[in-house]
């Protein structure tokens, strides 16, 4: 998206956002409240120029994982909680086509597996799409001259319905499962591609499983309908809440006990407070799921990333 629309987005956003209500009632949501978010501050790595996914890291407590998406180096960085440090791994074999988001989630062993999302497909023209996984590392157990991965799988897939650009990927942190959200339709659309598709061979198909009903643009303007492009998501490490982002406003669900994601994702969800970003796009829990960060894709040296953080009271 060109610099001179992104303002337009932005500042149309701004006007809707500051007229709308926080929250939207549900007695699903009774028990949790959120504060109001809170700037923590500029980014200290300024690499981190086009943040398009992230996650908080296992092995390296009160740190996020981040991304920077389409045609960037095939790396990601570690930054702390209030958006310090300079780390950065890369990887070989990869290529950073349009990686658009980031999770993580532990086997049965204890193994920490970080996945990266490549799914971005903005002229919906792609014949097929991969998501990249690998054991998580350790800062304090690499070489600084050895930030280099080159132990991955990877999983290359096909939707059923034909290409679309997607940038949030969801995953179960019980059975391990995929799900990937479509960006741009008025009914967002839901894919499945099950944990086991990792030990498979050959291009897989995600299974379709259904049309979403939040998220949905209140007006036919082309500007105002960017607006709810979903951006990104993230399931905590306890399994029991989801959020989701579009460019407006930040969506939140408390799973049930043994819900899936399809079926929490059904219900109505709840509005928590955030902050309209230019190009709002990352966006994951802390690592003890006592809020949630968030970071804009678009920084210049006049006008950087800044880590926002929303937390619970």
């Amino acid at each position: 998206m060109r610099l001179n629309a992104r303002i337009q987005v932005f500042v149309v956003g701004m006007l809707i956002w500051a007229s709308q209500s926080f929250y939207v009632a549900d007695g699903e949501y009774e028990s949790i409240d959120f504060q109001s978010a809170k700037d923590l501050g500029i980014l200290e790595n300024i690499e981190i120029d086009e943040a398009s996914g992230m996650v908080a890291s296992q092995r390296n407590p009160e740190h996020y994982w981040v991304i920077n998406d389409s045609e960037n180096l095939n790396r990601m960085f570690l930054v702390s909680e209030s958006g310090q440090g300079k780390a950065e791994y890369s990887f070989t074999g990869l290529k950073n086509r349009d990686w658009e988001a980031m999770g993580r989630w532990q086997n049965r062993t204890g193994q920490t597996y970080l996945y990266i999302a490549d799914i971005g497909d903005n002229l919906a023209q792609n014949a097929s799409y991969h998501v990249h996984r690998f054991l998580e590392p350790s800062l304090k157990l690499t070489d600084p001259l050895r930030r280099v991965i080159h132990a991955t799988q990877s999983v290359e897939f096909t939707l059923p319905d034909g290409p679309r650009d997607m940038e949030c990927m969801l995953i179960d942190q019980k059975s391990g499962d995929l799900f990937l959200i479509s960006k741009r339709e008025d009914h967002k659309r839901l894919y499945r591609l099950p944990a086991d598709a990792f030990t498979k061979s050959g291009i897989q198909q995600a299974e379709f499983i259904s049309e979403l009903n939040f998220s949905v643009p209140t007006s036919d303007v082309g500007l105002l309908k960017q607006l709810y492009f979903i951006t990104d998501g993230n399931v905590a490490s306890s399994n029991e809440e989801i959020i989701i982002r579009n460019y407006l406003e930040i969506y939140y669900w408390k799973k049930k006990p043994e819900e899936s994601i399809a079926d929490a994702l059904r219900r109505k969800p709840r509005v928590v407070p955030s902050v309209l970003e230019p190009q709002g796009e990352s966006l994951a829990f802390d690592g003890l799921n006592k809020g949630y960060a968030t970071i804009s894709e678009v920084a210049t040296m006049s006008s950087p990333a800044h880590l926002f953080y929303t937390a619970k009271r």
